[in-house]
């Protein structure tokens, strides 16, 4: 059974602009990319409740990773648009301080929220997120320190 979902598509133009759009991807069987619309698509709906649906649906676009279509003997195709982007020293540590930033910002917002306070199964499902986010944040520290030393 074929699947599709939204996705980013980013697009280099001739005039050296990129710009960014989102558009339906088709997935075959066995979850390789078998198509999508040429054009971008734009979110809509028969009610406002089924526009917030769609537009819920665009959103989750952000989570996967950007596309961007070149040409393979002669035919487009999408592959990862930033596969083989360059790190760069600033990148460690921009990795570091935005870990920071959502794990302050998941403790703050989510885990102070009375209903996950009051909730054990709840507390406990955002603690392994908050352990996570501690996780990921170590780890970046350490590839850090490796590359600099400090």
């Amino acid at each position: 059974m074929s699947t599709w979902n939204y996705r980013v598509i980013r697009k280099e133009h001739d005039s050296g602009d990129t710009t960014f759009h989102i558009h339906e991807v088709y997935y075959d069987e066995s979850g390789t990319i078998d198509g999508w619309t040429m054009k971008s698509v734009r979110p809509m709906g028969e009610t406002e409740s089924e526009l917030r649906e769609d537009i819920h649906y665009f959103m989750s676009a952000f989570r996967k990773e950007t596309l961007e279509e070149i040409i393979v003997e002669g035919k487009p195709v999408l592959q990862p648009a930033y596969e083989h982007q360059e790190l760069n020293n600033g990148h460690y540590f921009e990795a570091m301080d935005r870990t920071s930033v959502a794990l302050h910002y998941c403790i703050e917002h989510v885990g102070n929220h009375p209903v996950i306070r009051r909730h054990p199964h709840l507390k406990a499902i955002f603690e392994k997120a908050e352990e996570a986010l501690a996780d990921l944040y170590q780890e970046a520290a350490k590839l850090e320190y490796e590359r600099t030393g400090d």
